[in-house]
């Protein structure tokens, strides 16, 4: 359903008073909160990467946010991983006519949600997590709440960048500090594969993850390599699959 810019508006003006030295974890609470409420959603949440260059769970407006976005983080899939890896919103619009979320869309049933929507959270030029809500009831997103959610991301950014400038201390704030030192690095690796292999950006990330785990090594250890000109070992079928799965991405975000 269309966001009403008035809405949006006095949504976003009633966090401008957010102070991120005061707390971040409440801080990005009230702000999932917010959405929840802004998008008539059933949950909200938001993801930011890791030292490794994974996304992982940060803040959620209930149980039902917190499930999902850990079971992204388990599974690698899901809206999140896809509008992260592309720099570009990812819709589910009703996950029983998507099969190709595969697990995931098992996850989604379970806690009866039909619908996701998830936006980049960028600062700085790199993307550092994502921003998601999720809806129980099947929901073709209207592109004003996708311009609205994406208005949300730039406020959870400039949160995270106060926090940043005040030094603020606790659990979110390492992770944030980790997302800001990886960023760079990681979105120069996919860039370097994305030439070299002819992939886009969320198969170019698989690769680089894939490489990583089978390895044993650090994600960004992996991401230096790549930068440094180093080859990744070439898997036929996973290229393949990866170039499978961005054709059907392309046909998600239509």
């Amino acid at each position: 359903m269309p966001i009403d810019p008035t809405d949006l508006a006095k949504s976003i003006g009633a966090l401008g008073c957010l102070d991120p030295e005061r707390g971040l974890a409440p801080t990005l609470q009230q702000l999932t909160d917010a959405a929840k409420q802004l998008f008539r959603a059933d949950a909200a949440g938001l993801m930011l990467i890791d030292a490794e260059g994974q996304l992982r769970w940060a803040s959620a407006s209930d149980q039902t946010a917190q499930t999902l976005e850990d079971e992204q983080e388990r599974l690698a899939q899901g809206p999140c991983a896809v509008a992260f890896s592309q720099r570009l919103p990812a819709a589910i619009r009703n996950i029983h006519t998507e099969p190709h979320w595969e697990e995931f869309a098992q996850v989604l049933v379970s806690e009866s949600v039909f619908a996701a929507l998830s936006v980049p959270v960028e600062l700085d030029g790199g993307v550092i997590g994502t921003l998601d809500v999720y809806s129980g009831a099947p929901r073709d997103w209207d592109p004003s709440e996708v311009a609205a959610l994406q208005a949300y991301a730039g406020l959870v950014a400039s949160l995270l960048s106060a926090a940043v400038t005040a030094q603020v201390k606790g659990r979110l704030a390492d992770q944030l500090q980790a997302a800001l030192e990886h960023r760079w690095l990681i979105e120069q690796a996919k860039g370097v594969l994305m030439g070299r292999e002819q992939v886009d950006a969320q198969t170019a990330f698989e690769r680089l993850r894939g490489a990583a785990r089978s390895s044993t090594r650090r994600l960004a250890d992996v991401a230096r390599d790549v930068t440094a000109g180093q080859p990744l070992p070439t898997n036929p079928r996973e290229l393949a699959k990866g170039r499978a799965e961005q054709a059907k991405n392309r046909e998600t975000a239509t």
